[in-house]
């Protein structure tokens, strides 16, 4: 966002991946460099600023420093929004089950209040980012926040089990934005040097405000009634459309390459940044061709372009791609396809267990705080947890992880590997681990709250601190087409969290809770025991494409 490198300088993250050396980019066959890795840090100590911005002044990199702040300020707002509203039900649960189990319904099928919008937010991703791609973010972004508002009037509206189902999973699908369009959009106006601090603060806001905002839903409902938890995001959704509508600039943009010390810089419409050698920079451009990407101009032409004028900007509806389906087909293509990488199929794991384990706590916590005498319009304090195990993850990853994995390129001759963030997942998954056995233990009863309140709350450190991080090494571990991956983890984790979640409520009826949580907590710690032969398998992985590659006649490191 600001124009010196006044954020932590973790370089290559969120849909980014670059080789920078200051004299030549080696390719894996004649040096042995292993495509994926960076040189993070140069002589000099310092990051370069890349993307290179062109001299439009409507290229997002130019925009004004409101405008980048404006943006950022809309992207949070619309997350912490739909996120909360998609899944806080969990302070308020009790009542659905008293008004549905009366009318006939399983306790299984109330628990898919909560359990299917986390679903549809993973399918949503699959379904905005395409049409974001095709027909710009702008209107995908308005059009989504119209969805969650629309969603959100019909639940408060709502009488019948099956109206409310379907309006929650709309909200879901709506919701899919937040985790797909919106960081790349955040991506699209930033530097790579500047996103581990943008991202950071975005997901930690999401998780904080939002458990803030939740914290008061137990409240409202004992107050109010439960409509009035949907009337209330119904008014600051609202709110957001408007904000959305005067500061969610399109960011969609077609950057010309640049030349940089003899490099190339290259940003697709995927929004991955690419840099390579001059000398490789035709054979590049030749297999995007080939690939079906779209090349971007070698020149720079925008001399005498005008600045759009603000009122010009707010058109809701710009220039859509010239083959929109064959974006979106790409898009799927590339999705699946990185499926293939060891290390991409371990972010989707670890993040995977982590949020369903953060939503299995979420659908006991309610009775269990009732279990130790709690009223139900306190349940919504258990939130305040969520608010300190968010910020603990933020303050670990920006002043300890981040640090860590800078300070292992530093050792490694400046060079960074991808695996390096898998070493800083190690303390959330202990203390993962340890949370969940202490929730099993003490959620049945016969202890103190403090139990399951501690185990939440430092449960809580651990998704964010895992979700920052794994999504970071996901947009760096494969080293073909990393945004679409990087989307795959973010929208497949919330699928397979679904799978983890539905089986929970039956299995706690049957074995009980120490019984169930034992369980997530050996899935849990065995999942992220994987890492160990990632850190070894993933980076032959990529020394393979790059040979792949190599044998093409081309270097890819996007």
């Amino acid at each position: 966002m600001a124009e010196k490198s006044d954020f932590p300088d973790l370089a290559t993250i969120a849909s980014a991946h670059h080789i920078e050396n200051e004299k030549r980019a080696y390719t894996a066959h004649d040096s042995g460099h292993i495509e994926g890795n960076a040189l993070l840090v140069n002589r000099q100590g310092k990051v370069r600023k890349i993307p290179i911005p062109s001299s439009d002044p409507n290229d997002p990199l130019n925009f004004k420093p409101w405008e980048k702040y404006g943006l950022v300020f809309c992207c949070c707002w619309f997350s912490i929004m739909g996120l909360s509203v998609a899944s806080g039900l969990g302070a308020i649960l009790n009542v659905f089950y008293m008004m549905y189990i009366p009318q006939g319904f399983e306790s299984d099928q109330v628990v898919l209040l909560i359990t299917l919008p986390t679903l549809f937010i993973g399918l949503g991703n699959y379904i905005i980012l395409p049409l974001s791609l095709a027909y710009g973010r702008r209107p995908i972004f308005l059009i989504s926040v119209l969805v969650l508002l629309a969603a959100s009037i019909a639940a408060a509206l709502q009488n019948s089990y099956y109206g409310h189902l379907v309006s929650r999973i709309l909200q879901g699908i709506a919701t899919g934005a937040s985790e797909s369009l919106l960081p790349l959009m955040l991506t699209e106006v930033t530097f790579l040097h500047e996103r581990a601090f943008i991202f950071g603060l975005y997901w930690m806001v999401q998780n904080a405000i939002s458990s803030s905002l939740n914290l008061a839903s137990s409240y409202i409902n004992a107050d109010l009634g439960w409509r009035w938890y949907y009337w209330v995001f119904t008014i600051t959704v609202g709110v957001g459309l408007i904000v959305a509508f005067l500061l969610g600039f399109e960011t969609q943009f077609t950057r010309p390459a640049a030349s940089l010390d003899g490099q190339l810089i290259i940003t697709d419409e995927f929004g991955v940044t690419t840099v390579i050698p001059d000398a490789e920079a035709q054979a590049y451009l030749e297999e995007m061709s080939r690939s079906g990407l779209t090349p971007p101009n070698t020149g720079n032409p925008a001399q005498d372009i005008e600045r759009k004028a603000y009122v010009e900007r707010l058109r809701p509806w710009p220039k859509p791609s010239s083959q929109p389906l064959r974006v979106i087909l790409l898009s799927w293509k590339y999705m699946i396809a990185s499926f293939s990488s060891p290390g991409i199929l371990y972010a989707v794991l670890t993040s995977s267990i982590t949020l369903g384990c953060s939503v299995g706590m979420s659908l006991t916590y309610n009775q269990v705080l009732m279990q130790y005498h709690w009223e139900a319009k306190d349940i919504g304090l258990i939130n305040v947890g969520g608010v300190i195990g968010a910020v603990l993850g933020m303050l670990y990853c920006t002043f300890l992880a981040n640090p860590f994995v800078l300070w292992m390129a530093r050792r490694n001759r400046g060079i960074h590997q991808p695996e390096h963030h898998l070493i800083t997942m190690a303390p959330p998954a202990v203390i993962g681990v340890g949370m969940l056995l202490l929730y099993g233990f003490t959620a049945g009863g016969g202890a103190t709250w403090w139990g399951p309140y501690l185990s939440w709350t430092i449960f809580q450190y651990s998704f964010t601190a895992v979700i920052i991080i794994s999504t970071t090494f996901a947009s760096e571990a494969a080293p073909k087409h990393p945004g679409p991956a990087l989307v795959t983890v973010v929208g497949t984790k919330n699928i397979i969290s679904f799978g983890v979640t539905y089986g929970l409520t039956p299995m706690i009826e049957e074995h009980g809770y120490k019984w169930a949580f034992g369980v997530l907590a050996g899935l849990f710690g065995g999942i992220f025991l994987l890492g160990i032969p990632v850190c070894i398998w993933n980076p032959k992985w990529r020394a393979y494409v790059a040979e792949r590659e190599a044998r093409k006649g081309t270097t890819t490191t996007d």
